[in-house]
């Protein structure tokens, strides 16, 4: 597609009235999409021109949005600002249009109708490119007035002073031209053609060359028995499920599959019938109008095409970005476990057992190393670790050569083995966060140390770790990579804000995540620990940055035992008050004027808020334990028909995986969730839940393990 920069500049003498559309009310716009009160909108879209942020607002400004959560202020933000960019895309058409003496009165229609990004570019396609469109050319020639006469569907008359310059052919089919291009940029017909393909469409599939498999490298042609199934495949598009979409789309991008959206006859006729009540006629049409019409409909049927092949991928994204979001959420929940020293181990053969001994707080001490084939030696050497340096727990990633190395160490230890999950660690080991707080390790080191800790406290280790990589969903590597950070950085940023931080304690990548706080304040707050108070603390930053921030945070060394609560600052006079006057929740309306003249904004909500805080002082609210189980002696080996407790790892669409301390972890499928119909995982299961589970099959070629919930 040509830039903008390509359209032919009016020249400097040539003056014309630009066109300035009228600014959308996005307070009212938003609203109304989303079902909320006009002032709710305009409260937090003030809020955000403040720099305030959402877990801020969600947390500290209920009384202001009428308790919006942080999906709904989102959704506010996402939709203003996509109304926006609709906005100036009209302009910009408008303008580039203008620019061009091209604009008419049903161009500019079809522009002020247009409700997406897509709909705006196809009108204004072919106006950007340098080269002029056929009907452009028949426009110059005058050809309009012909091809106005075709579009009342009777007999005509080409007159005469036409026929005096050209041909009778030329003069009609640059008139069709110009009927074809006024129906592939009408928003009225788009809109009409795009609602009857997602009712009544179908989508359809073939291979397209058979060849192409063996053109596919090793890891593509593992996956082809997976999308057997849409090898031949006919699906109406209202009943496709998001994964379905996934895996058409993924076929067709490795150039197997030829996938379309069906032409069929009620789509063609259906559109014709819409046109002709716009042109105020009856079908059927003259030859003319209907070789016109029958362009003017292939030309709009592939570019709604391709928009709604894009409005599809979009809504697989979004359910798969769901899926990511709740799965992160309960991961990052895991309840933190210092307090023992940790023996990390990264299982391996030829390179060996990278092994580090890590403190009650995580820090590393030691490193070494042992190897599988060498058992005795590495017997040997482990029982002097231990021995030495007595590690309360032992933790191993699910890599390959797991199992070998669990079943070495249970041949002579009592010791708890708990089994981790290395995803986003190796991306980790080699970037720029690693090489920061471990200058001095190599990336294999760096990797074991990060085994390690995540046992300890997961949250804290994946905020350092791209969200993409963290694998707890399924084929996050086929969504685009922007808007699936943006997505799981504000699970990220809800999580932290969520459970309470030691400021004292807390490294600057967790600090990083708090509301208001960039890489650089993280850093000067770390560096100028510790603190005795929030007041010490706000030496450090900005008012604005302290307003937003210091609320999120713990300072167990103050005085001020408030300085340990959810409590806002701004709150403390009210609840002090409170405290003093035994005054809660019930006793709001007849306290309601003291309380308003201490907290202007003080609600009943305010009242619980505070309640709730106070009494639940110091409670973790990480609470997902329950996925760290310590490996039973003898339990590595499973048969089918073994029924155990294990736990989820991961939630998808189609079902549930299940840590089973092996590298493959089993595949409890949607249909063996439950003994009733279930239509999404997500509705009975979550990461990190403990389950009792029955091998249901395995298979000794590829690994995989199917397993049963049914009955137990």
């Amino acid at each position: 597609m040509a830039e903008e920069n390509e359209i032919e500049e009016v020249s400097n003498e040539e003056e014309f009235e630009w066109t300035i559309l009228e600014l959308p009310n996005y307070i009212e716009v938003v609203s109304k999409w989303l079902e909320l009160k006009t002032f709710q909108v305009e409260v937090v879209l003030d809020f955000i021109a403040e720099w305030a942020t959402v877990p801020f607002i969600a947390r500290y400004r209920k009384e202001r949005t009428w308790n919006l959560d942080e999906d709904n202020i989102r959704d506010i933000i996402d939709l203003r600002d996509k109304t926006e960019k609709l906005h100036k895309a009209k302009q910009t058409a408008v303008n580039g249009i203008e620019s061009m003496w091209k604009m008419t009165d049903e161009l500019m229609a079809n522009i002020l109708k247009a409700k997406t990004l897509k709909e705006v570019e196809e009108i204004y396609k072919p106006y950007k490119s340098k080269k002029k469109t056929k009907a452009m050319i028949a426009i110059e020639k005058w050809f309009q007035v012909v091809a106005d006469m075709i579009k009342l569907n009777k007999d005509f008359i080409i007159p005469a002073e036409l026929l005096a310059e050209y041909k009778e052919d030329e003069i009609l089919e640059g008139s069709s031209y110009i009927i074809a291009a006024e129906i592939s940029a009408n928003a009225d017909l788009r809109a009409d053609l795009i609602e009857t393909i997602q009712k009544y469409g179908n989508i359809i599939s073939k291979v397209k060359w058979e060849k192409a498999l063996d053109k596919l490298n090793d890891k593509d042609k593992g996956q082809i028995s997976k999308f057997d199934i849409y090898a031949d495949f006919n699906q109406r598009i209202s009943y496709l499920k998001p994964y379905q979409i996934l895996a058409l789309n993924r076929w067709e991008s490795l150039k197997i599959l030829s996938i379309k959206i069906e032409k069929s006859e009620k789509t063609y006729e259906g559109l014709q019938y819409h046109y002709a009540r716009l042109l105020k006629i009856r079908v059927p049409f003259i030859e003319e109008l209907e070789e016109a019409f029958k362009d003017g409909y292939d030309t709009l049927f592939k570019s709604v095409e391709t928009e709604l092949r894009g409005m599809l991928s979009e809504i697989w994204e979004d359910d798969a970005i769901d899926t990511f979001k709740q799965n992160l959420a309960s991961l990052l929940m895991t309840k933190p476990e210092y307090g023992k020293k940790i023996l990390a181990i990264d299982p391996g053969y030829k390179a060996g057992c990278k092994m580090a001994i890590l403190d009650e707080l995580g820090n590393p001490l030691k490193f070494d190393k042992i190897f599988l084939y060498q058992k005795d030696l590495s017997i040997s050497k482990l029982k002097n670790i231990i021995a030495k340096d007595k590690p309360g727990v032992i933790i191993i990633w699910n890599g390959t050569w797991v199992n070998e190395t669990v079943e070495m160490i249970q041949s002579f230890s009592e010791i708890e083995i708990f089994i981790v999950n290395e995803s986003g660690a190796s991306v980790y080991s080699a970037s720029k966060i690693a090489k920061e707080e471990f200058p001095d390790l190599d990336s294999l080191d760096r990797w074991t140390v990060s085994i390690g800790r995540r046992f300890i406290d997961p949250l804290s280790e994946l905020v350092k770790v791209p969200v993409w990589s963290i694998w707890v969903g399924m084929y996050q590597h086929d969504m685009p990579e922007k808007k699936l950070e943006e997505k799981l950085g504000n699970v990220v940023e809800d999580v932290v804000n969520i459970v309470w931080i030691n400021v004292n304690t807390a490294s600057s990548y967790v600090l990083n995540h708090i509301s208001g706080i960039d890489k650089r304040t993280a850093k000067k707050i770390y560096n100028h620990r510790p603190y005795k108070s929030r007041v010490h603390l706000k030496k450090q930053l900005s008012d604005k940055i302290y307003e937003l921030a210091a609320w999120f945070l713990r300072v167990p060394e103050s005085d001020e035992k408030l300085d340990n609560t959810d409590i806002h600052p701004d709150q403390y006079e009210l609840t002090k008050y409170m405290l003093e006057n035994d005054i809660g929740p019930s006793d709001f309306n007849e306290n309601k004027e003291a309380l308003t003249e201490i907290y202007p904004d003080v609600a009943v909500s305010t009242l619980e808020f505070i309640v709730a805080s106070y009494e639940n002082i110091w409670e973790e609210k990480r609470i997902n334990s329950t996925h760290k189980k310590a490996i039973k002696k003898g339990s590595v080996e499973i048969k089918e028909g073994d029924i155990v407790d294990w736990v989820i790892r991961n939630v998808v669409a189609f079902g549930a995986f299940v840590d089973i301390w092996m590298k493959n972890d089993g595949l409890v499928h949607v249909s063996q969730i439950a003994d009733k119909f279930v239509s999404d995982p997500k509705d009975e299961v979550e990461v990190g839940q403990s389950v009792k589970v029955k091998v249901t099959g395995i298979d000794e070629k590829t690994g995989k393990i199917q397993l049963s919930m049914k009955g137990l």
